[in-house]
């Protein structure tokens, strides 16, 4: 019996499959490289509640431009760079438009000890994300994949176009910096 070895296809071959009309072969790209880009929107602050439609917009318009990706084996970091464009111009969106907007969702009745460890958790929620925005880019990108993405170093290191030692490095020096800037808050000390 003879068996025949498969494997993955690279992100060059996706691309050319692509580009010659291959959609699936799109949506192999998009599920690689979905996590990459929210993580990526993560990082720079986004609103989770906006982070889904803008991974969406962020594949639209790399459809839409795939034929002017000059290295096909850069996918990825193209897609992050993508990202970060479109993360400035919601910002500059966010600044044109001051409005606020309340959702007409269901609101959840809670007792006053489940409050109060709510209010806990989103407190730390939010000063974990503040702390992740002053951290360079390479190591808030490093803490979404590995720690939110629950990706493998492995899997992370590609994403980034990394080595698995240089990805580790850089995830230790933001753990070490996060720790940092929490240890100075339990002791008082101004944040970041």
């Amino acid at each position: 019996m003879v068996t025949m070895e498969t494997h993955d296809p690279t992100d060059s071959e996706l691309v050319v499959e692509t580009l010659a009309g291959n959609r699936e072969a799109y949506g192999q790209l998009y599920d690689r490289h979905a996590r990459l880009v929210r993580a990526v929107f993560c990082a720079v602050g986004m609103p989770w509640s906006l982070v889904e439609d803008l991974t969406q917009e962020c594949f639209l318009r790399a459809y839409r431009k795939l034929g002017t990706l000059r290295k096909s084996d850069r996918f990825g970091p193209w897609m992050a760079g993508i990202a970060r464009m479109i993360s400035q111009e919601q910002r500059r969106s966010f600044l044109r438009d001051r409005h606020q907007f309340l959702g007409d969702g269901l609101v959840d009745v809670l007792s006053p000890d489940d409050l109060i460890l709510e209010a806990q958790s989103a407190e730390e929620f939010h000063l974990l994300q503040e702390y992740l925005g002053v951290l360079p880019e390479g190591e808030r990108l490093a803490i979404h994949a590995f720690f939110f993405d629950e990706q493998t170093a492995l899997q992370a290191a590609e994403q980034m176009d990394l080595s698995r030692s240089g990805f580790y490095a850089i995830l230790n020096r933001a753990v070490a910096r996060l720790e940092k800037m929490f240890s100075s808050l339990d002791s008082g000390k101004e944040s970041p």
